[in-house]
């Protein structure tokens, strides 16, 4: 394989690369100690394994997780050598050997490095692997050289690594137990769960027992009325129906204290409500202005990383002196800092964006619970209304019903929080901003009608966006006619079978649907929206725009050809704009600049390796071509 200029052999090494990990550095020492004491670099090799056992020391020191994770692996690869070692030297010098034997066998002779690492040769068959690994573990040498390491690295070990792992193991008994404990919580959670619902159905239970003794007691109170009326006369019947009435006002008066306090936490759940609001608004302005500023960001990296290729190319072409190339080359790492700044604001600037993002989807669940919470509040004081009237209905001698009077007040409540009332009849308008767009209503009752590729409307986070038919799903959203609006997917869209097809044309818009499918027609004569199925309008006939104008249709053809068509159903149920999928013209965007090559062929190989001198088969050392 060809060899990068900067390579070198792994023998020649003085000091070991600040960047190689624990293993990288493993692999370089049991490459360094398969040499043979009378081969004629072993000097050489000698300087170098020991400035990679001073680097190992000092990793295996400061890096135990590191160190106790490799050991970790070599005794699961070779649990079957190291099951007889009793101390840590042993093991650790059996796990280098091994370890050394399998890498020694994998690769042909020639090790050479790099700043970014080791640069082994090529793999050598099966055959070949076993021989040399074989060959590895005979060696006397190479077994001493990894017990004398294997001690330095049990000397090197301090008492603070020891203090770490004990922690360490200390933490994860801890975890342990607390997993532990949670899943009892979590148990426990359950089973009290499962006894308050048993409790609700009790209770429910006991208050039916409770009702039926309440209206059995109130019958037997009205026969001995009637008793005592036919015993002491007209005196007593007044005086228990003035004793009623009293305990009938009673009852009014705590139904409105009732109702007064649904009232007061319905409007508490308004103002709640519309906090949320305020905090979804200033959190999409939030990642607006993220959006803006990482867009910012993109366009200064760009904007460095053309600076750095124009003084890379002046430099190339210009073939400065040495003291101006190295002003250069300051330059250079100056614009590439500054490149790495503006890399790593980006990244703080997209980790804050989906920080925000998270925020906006909890903001919406939070302001989803809260409309939930208002709607039960709205039931529970409707229902305290009605038991209110069914109270006074039944007293000649009480106050009005307070059916107007509530009815009267829900507007306005309604109001007051940012709410209207608004009686579903099956019509509706479509304004839309966009005069390419059809207003479709779908129909409750053959919703089949739209086409697979029709395209709706959807928003998020303030942003529009469109998707075919055949995207949508359930809980899917689109904008509704109104363009404010969001309707969503009731049920999961089904692909069912049509046998004709409308298209409609009106000026520039154009519609493919089912004859069956409800498009909006406009009526001078008519007030409220009209809707027309598309298999009985004809050429003329006046059409709504999504614009809100009225258009004409210039032609209406209707084909007979089998497809597949969409049963969508929108709650709520609007009007929503769809067009069909338009033909499209092919384009290319702007041409990207070629990146500055330079490349050129070395003048010549070096002699044979000298590594090759033990024994190991090996490659020529071939020219060829690299890159800046």
């Amino acid at each position: 394989m060809p060899q990068q200029p900067e390579a070198k052999l792994l023998k020649d090494l003085t000091e070991v690369p600040g960047g190689w990990p624990l293993a990288t550095v493993i692999d370089a020492f049991l490459d360094l100690a398969a040499y043979w004491p009378n081969h004629p670099n072993a000097s050489a090799a000698t300087r170098a394994r020991e400035a990679v056992s001073r680097r190992l020391a000092d990793l295996w020191a400061s890096q135990p997780a590191e160190a106790e994770a490799w050991l970790q692996r070599c005794r699961e690869l070779y649990a079957k050598e190291l099951a007889g070692k009793e101390t840590r030297p042993e093991e650790l010098c059996e796990a280098l050997l091994r370890h050394g034997a399998a890498e020694w066998g994998k690769y042909e002779c020639g090790f050479r490095f790099s700043e970014a690492g080791l640069l082994r040769g090529e793999p050598l068959p099966s055959a070949e692997r076993e021989y040399w690994a074989a060959e590895y573990l005979q060696r006397p040498h190479t077994r001493d050289r990894c017990r004398e390491l294997a001690e330095r690295l049990v000397a090197a070990e301090s008492q603070e690594t020891a203090r770490k792992r004990q922690k360490l193991e200390e933490e994860t008994a801890k975890r342990r137990r607390l997993e532990a404990e949670l899943q009892k919580s979590q148990e426990e959670g359950r089973d009290l769960r499962n006894r308050l619902v048993a409790v609700e159905a009790e209770v429910s239970g006991k208050d039916e027992e409770l009702q039926a003794a309440q209206n059995e007691s109130a019958k037997c109170k009205e026969r001995c009325e009637e008793l005592a009326a036919r015993a002491t006369g007209a005196e007593a019947a007044v005086a228990e129906m003035r004793q009623e009435l009293g305990q009938l006002q009673e009852e009014h008066s705590q139904c409105q204290e009732r109702c007064e306090e649904l009232l007061t936490r319905l409007e508490a759940e308004a103002a709640v409500h519309a906090t949320t609001k305020e905090r979804l608004s200033q959190a999409a302005s939030d990642a607006a202005e993220r959006r803006v500023e990482v867009e910012r960001l993109q366009e200064e990296g760009r904007g460095y990383q053309e600076s750095c290729q124009q003084a890379e190319v002046a430099r190339l072409a210009s073939a400065p002196e040495p003291g101006s190339k190295a002003e250069l080359q300051l330059e250079k790492e100056v614009l590439q800092d500054r490149c790495e700044q503006l890399r790593q604001q980006l990244t703080k600037a997209e980790a804050d964006r989906s920080a925000m993002l998270g925020q906006l989807l909890d903001l919406r669940e939070e302001k989803g619970m809260h409309k939930e919470r208002i709607r039960e509040l709205e039931k529970q004081l409707l229902q305290a209304k009605k038991s209110h009237h069914l109270i006074s209905g039944h007293t000649p001698h009480c106050e009005a019903p307070v059916d107007e009077a509530s009815n009267s007040q829900e507007p306005d409540l309604a109001e007051r929080l940012g709410y209207s009332f608004v009686d579903d009849d099956g019509t509706a308008s479509s304004v839309l901003s966009h005069s390419s767009w059809f207003s479709v209503k779908p129909d409750s009752v053959k919703p089949q009608c739209f086409m697979v590729d029709a395209i709706f409307k959807t928003r998020s986070f303030g942003a529009d966006f469109f998707l075919m038919g055949r995207d949508l799903k359930k809980g899917s959203q689109v904008v509704a006619g109104d363009d404010a609006s969001i309707l969503e997917v009731a049920k999961t869209p089904e692909i069912c079978d049509a046998s004709e097809v409308v298209e409609l044309q009106a000026g520039t818009a154009t519609l493919r649907v089912t004859p069956d499918h409800l498009v909006q027609v406009a009526d001078a004569k008519v007030k409220e929206s009209l809707y027309l199925a598309a298999g009985k309008l004809k050429a003329g006939d006046l059409v709504m725009l999504d614009s809100g104008e009225v258009a004409a249709l210039s032609s209406v053809m209707l084909r007979r050809e089998a497809c597949q068509v969409l049963k969508i159903v929108f709650e709520p149920y609007l009007p929503v704009a769809v067009f069909s999928r338009p033909t499209c013209i092919l384009s290319l965007g702007h041409k990207k600049k070629p990146p500055i090559r330079r490349g050129g062929r070395s003048q010549g190989g070096p002699g044979p390796s000298d590594a090759c001198m033990d024994g190991r088969a090996s490659i020529p050392i071939t020219a060829g071509e690299y890159m800046d």
